[in-house]
């Protein structure tokens, strides 16, 4: 898992040296289609991912792995997991003293606004759309800036 492309293929991180093939999957956990996974000693530099796979994979053990109820809709927790107010609650939440830790019970004492499951879908798309709409722009704006270095 990285923190800017979430769940990846483990060759496409550390470019299929074999890392895992002959590894005790022990050591791992498990993470199921639908789930979060996430570090807490580096989610305040977003270290969390969402996994929407069909299979199971594996993240090291020291991520902590979770899926939500079905009263919460999961692209709604993402996008509060990004928004301005989530690093807050683990400013104030996280603990240790040389390196700092957010565990999943510190996520759980996390306090935001649910509104029903149909509201939730709805912020969801809404937000989505809005991400998408600037990341289009944003790609527009780079191939202009390529286009003008060309010329």
């Amino acid at each position: 898992m990285t923190n800017e492309h979430g769940f990846i293929r483990q060759c496409a991180a550390h470019d299929d040296f074999g890392y895992m093939k002959d590894t005790d999957r022990k050591a791992y956990n498990i993470v199921q289609p639908n789930s979060f996974a996430y570090n807490p000693a580096r989610i305040n530099v977003g270290s969390i991912g969402y996994y929407k796979g069909v299979k199971n994979v594996i993240v090291s053990s020291l991520y902590e792995v979770f899926q939500t109820d079905n009263y919460v809709n999961d692209r709604f927790l993402w996008h509060w997991f990004k928004s301005d107010e989530f690093p807050r609650w683990i400013e104030r939440l996280q603990e240790g003293s040389v390196r700092l830790y957010f565990y999943y019970d510190k996520l759980c004492e996390c306090q935001l606004y649910m509104p029903s499951l149909e509201e939730q879908e709805k912020i969801a798309s809404f937000l989505d759309a809005l991400d998408h709409l600037i990341t289009l722009h944003l790609r527009k704006q780079d191939k202009r800036k390529k286009g003008s270095k060309n010329t």
